[in-house]
């Protein structure tokens, strides 16, 4: 190997170990795109509010209502949730289901408002009118580690 190629290999081998140790405090906190969080079980439902303004169609757009900002996430313990499309007017597979587009593209008829169910315990299911989004939200703040 020529000598520019070598010093080239172990320059980059040395830049790549130190910009590693560059993360941002608590950047492995954040939530991969397709991670499910066990993050407990939503309690009794404290209120159903219509016409809450949202569109989660990349996962990873808080939906804020009544000055708490709601986070979306993928439970991992899905079979022990409510089923809240019952209580949002029916809708595609009660928080199991997600639309996933290859970029954001303007709101349907119906898509950017919808039924906000809110849980005891930090949790709440908002669904759009259209019944084609819908998703689970913690109040727990979130960081997401993708962009649509």
């Amino acid at each position: 190997m020529p000598r520019v190629a070598a010093i080239a290999v172990v320059g980059a081998l040395v830049l790549g170990t130190l910009l590693a140790g560059c993360a941002s405090p608590g950047a492995d906190d954040g939530v991969e795109y397709g991670e499910t969080l066990d993050l407990g079980v939503p309690g009794a439902v404290i209120e159903v509010v219509e016409g809450v303004a949202g569109y989660p169609a990349c996962g990873n757009e808080p939906i804020t209502h009544g000055g708490v900002t709601w986070y979306p996430f993928e439970p991992a313990n899905l079979d022990e949730f409510p089923d809240a499309a019952a209580l949002s007017g029916g809708g595609l597979g009660g928080g199991t289901m997600r639309i996933v587009l290859p970029g954001v593209v303007e709101p349907g008829p119906g898509d950017d408002t919808g039924t906000l169910v809110v849980y005891e315990g930090g949790f709440a299911h908002w669904q759009s009118d259209s019944g084609d989004l819908e998703t689970w939200l913690t109040d727990q703040p979130l960081e997401y580690w993708w962009a649509c």
